[in-house]
């Protein structure tokens, strides 16, 4: 019997080498390290932190209204968000399996080398640092702006008085700078302040499902009205947009796996951090649903852009709204610091690799973190953040090449099982590889095809004709 490839022991051993060999026995390694290391810090605890930090950002105070009325009903709302977490969890054990065969910090860049070679290493890294983690930073540091303004001053976010507002701009430029600086003082700190921001974070939500539960108690009608005919108005056309509105709330599943190499025990903890997180995220969704459902009509919800800020003026007065407003803006700090804590790894990894050039493969002798590639990812997000602060902007710059790398992992872990059989695998997914990959990549098709159906064929229209009168979904 052949013995097992495993491409991760020199990197345990403290080795400055580690390599996966080519299939027809080139000795050359796909794979390099250098031996200065990112040090082995985090626990099962803080990677799940993280991971749930980066997801639960503000789509789960965005999206609901959107999930609702594309759905038609809230019977088929509610199913959206479960099909949503059932595929994200689908990706994110794919990411489990990867991460936990091959832990680097390179992440997908690492994956697609052993995959596919160098070009496509190459084309991942400067897509995700070009675009996707740019533009996720970008993303919620703007909401971040943006709540922060709506809870400190008289302008509602939800009227969208703050769309072009220069204020947002600086607001999120500054936060990008501070939290770029505060991960430059190593993993450890950066976990710290996450694992802060993640109780804030989990406070909010317990604050929202309290809410829900006290107004039920009080007054049962509006969800007995609300669940008397769930799936009346259910719209099957509808019920794909509704889902991929769904799904925008989970993204950052996978971004785990850029922390491997500062893991205790990566090969059991991202298996059990991609299955965990999923199903946390999930529960806590379903539950927050339920508590808007349990206090505002369906009709509010489907109208609301600021859900939460309504269930707390209802609940408990006018002057609530702003509250919540300040608290969703530090949970979502805890977003932002997850994504920027992950994305300088990546192009650690890259350095070390050759994707990169090899200074951004410094590693502080002080902190133990990749404080270059940390400032160059932060520098880029400042400078876009200058060019535009507009939401859907961004999006439309993040939203369909954050799904294609996602559809891309799904095919690398096809490609590597075949490539490489021996290969020391501590998780595999369930399912025959090829099934599970065929419907991880139709997945990541639908945002995708929803990225182009919006913002190539709808807005132009929208711009400049006016047409207004269709949902997007149904053009």
């Amino acid at each position: 019997m052949a013995s097992q490839i495993t491409p991760v022991e020199a990197a345990r051993d403290a080795s400055p080498r580690i390599g996966v060999a080519h299939r027809n026995g080139d000795s050359e390694p796909l794979l390099r390290a250098s031996g200065v290391k990112l040090r082995r810090e985090l626990s099962l605890f803080d990677s799940l932190s993280i991971n749930v930090g980066i997801i639960v950002g503000s789509g789960i105070f965005t999206s609901p209204g959107v999930v609702l009325l594309a759905a038609g009903s809230v019977g088929a709302g509610l199913l959206s968000w479960v099909v949503a977490g059932l595929l994200a969890l689908l990706s994110s054990l794919t990411f489990a399996e990867l991460g936990a065969s091959i832990p680097l910090a390179g992440g997908s860049g690492a994956f697609f080398k052993v995959a596919f070679g160098r070009p496509w290493s190459f084309f991942y890294v400067w897509t995700m640092f070009f675009a996707v983690t740019a533009g996720s930073i970008n993303l919620i540091a703007t909401s971040f702006a943006q709540y922060l303004l709506s809870g400190i001053s008289s302008v509602e976010i939800e009227h969208g008085e703050l769309n072009g507002d220069v204020r947002v701009k600086y607001i999120a430029i500054l936060c990008v700078v501070m939290l770029t600086f505060l991960n430059c003082a190593g993993v450890r700190f950066g976990a710290v302040v996450q694992n802060l921001l993640g109780a804030c974070k989990a406070a909010l939500v317990a604050l929202v499902v309290v809410l829900g539960i006290s107004f039920y108690i009080n007054d049962r009608t509006v969800l007995e009205r609300n669940m008397s005919q769930p799936f009346r108005g259910s719209s099957l056309s509808g019920f794909g947009p509704s889902m991929v509105a769904a799904l925008w709330a989970f993204c950052g599943w996978g971004d785990v796996v850029f922390l491997a190499e500062e893991m205790k025990n990566p090969e059991k903890d991202i298996p059990r951090t991609a299955f965990y997180s999923i199903a946390i995220v999930t529960i806590t969704y379903l539950a927050v649903n339920l508590s808007f459902l349990s206090v505002l009509p369906s009709t509010d919800v489907q109208s609301s852009v600021t859900v939460a800020m309504d269930l707390g003026k209802v609940v408990i007065g006018q002057g609530a709204g702003r509250w919540i407003a300040i608290i969703v803006s530090i949970s979502l700090l805890g977003s932002i610091n997850g994504v920027i804590m992950c994305g300088g790894r990546y192009l650690y990894g890259a350095a070390k690799s050759g994707e990169a050039h090899r200074w951004l493969g410094y590693v502080s002798e002080l902190t133990g973190a990749p404080t270059t590639a940390l400032i160059f990812q932060g520098a880029w997000s400042v400078l876009l953040l200058s060019w535009s602060s507009n939401f859907l902007e961004i999006l439309s710059y993040f939203g369909a090449a954050s799904f294609f790398i996602y559809g891309l992992s799904a095919a690398a872990q096809i490609q590597i099982r075949h490539k490489l059989p021996d290969l020391h695998r501590p998780y595999g997914v369930p399912f025959h590889p090829v099934v599970f990959g065929l419907l991880n990549n139709i997945v990541q098709l639908l945002p995708i095809c929803m990225c182009f159906r919006i913002h190539v064929r709808i807005l132009p229209r929208l711009l400049f004709s006016g047409e207004r009168e269709k949902p997007w979904w149904r053009h």
